[in-house]
């Protein structure tokens, strides 16, 4: 009885973390429409006028923004160490490259020196896996992750 319990919450929480899932991938495709509508206002409407650094900066931002949260969503459906450190990467990168103009050297310094560390945890502490076990990883779609989840197997529900 105890071990089935246990096995509804996993499925539960799974079924959650698909759920969350989507709901991020509506607000991105929202947000891709949201960025489409001020690049076309910027640059298609309003072209006498060249786009200044601030607005360049914010079309960064919003891009990169929707990037770290496509990856989000990467990371809750497969569970790997890997896409946790990739959001880390873009985390780190769009705040580089979006540092203020006023900010110090120090700053930057740091920022570089997190992404080497990523780049070092990658290379040195994470396990590699052979490719054909990476591809078969990415051919799951949602509907078949829903479906597994769903049939009351024993063996889908030992993935913690």
């Amino acid at each position: 009885m105890k071990r089935n319990t246990k096995q509804t919450f996993i499925k539960i929480a799974h079924l959650c973390e698909i759920l969350l899932s989507i709901v991020i991938l509506l607000v991105i495709l929202l947000g891709i429409f949201d960025i489409l509508r001020e690049v076309y206002g910027a640059y298609i409407i309003d072209f006498a006028n060249p786009v200044n650094y601030e607005q360049l900066n914010n079309f960064l931002a919003q891009i990169l923004l929707l990037v770290i949260a496509v990856e989000l969503v990467i990371m809750l459906c497969l569970h790997r160490p890997e896409t946790l450190l990739e959001v880390l990467l873009y985390a780190i990168a769009r705040k580089l490259l979006l540092i203020p103009k006023s900010s110090s050297a120090g700053e930057l310094l740091l920022g570089v020196l997190a992404i080497a560390a990523i780049f070092f945890i990658k290379k040195y502490l994470i396990p590699t896996n052979n490719k054909n076990n990476d591809n078969n990883e990415q051919k799951n779609s949602i509907k078949s992750i829903i479906a597994s989840y769903l049939k009351d197997d024993d063996d889908n529900v030992s993935m913690f």
